[in-house]
């Protein structure tokens, strides 16, 4: 199956194919940089664009509409009785969360490893409860600093590399 997604995103444009691998909720941002950079040769700027406007955009959907659509899946009985006790317990912390979730959701989405990024992150936020304009302020936040992040780590190992191979 993963041989038919490389042999599908092959046949695309390359800004679109790092859109789609940014947006993507498994390898976000970092996919698409890291394939960006590293395959293409994307010119940087071009890059970082497509990927942070894409990987941003791609969660705005779950800042608006997550609670929503839990609460009309709790209201059917859809969740399980965990699940709605866990939504519920974590959204009654709201107080904490808006005294000192900015610096821990920045950071959470910041961090450039597994279950981390913008998808996790806004995940996090709705559940929580917190405002949809400020979750958007540490999401964005997040997504910058891991693009420099990866960038920098990407750029390093090229430049490692090249040394190497001298």
């Amino acid at each position: 199956m993963l041989h038919w997604i490389f042999e599908a995103l092959k046949e695309l444009p390359e800004p679109l194919v790092i859109a789609i691998l940014s947006a993507a909720p498994v390898s976000e941002l970092r996919g698409g940089i890291i394939v960006g950079y590293l395959v293409y040769g994307m010119p940087l700027f071009e890059l970082l664009a497509i990927a942070i406007i894409a990987n941003v955009l791609a969660v705005v959907p779950v800042l608006l509409w997550f609670n929503s659509l839990a609460d009309w899946l709790i209201r059917r009985g859809w969740l399980t009785g965990l699940v709605e006790r866990l939504i519920r317990r974590a959204r009654s912390k709201k107080a904490m969360v808006d005294k000192h979730g900015v610096y821990a959701l920045t950071l959470f989405v910041a961090i450039p490893l597994p279950a981390t990024g913008a998808w996790s992150g806004s995940l996090v936020a709705a559940v929580f409860g917190m405002d949809f304009w400020r979750a958007l302020a540490c999401v964005v936040m997040g997504v910058l600093i891991a693009a420099v992040i990866v960038t920098t780590l990407c750029a390093a190992g090229v430049y490692t590399a090249d040394l190497v191979t001298r």
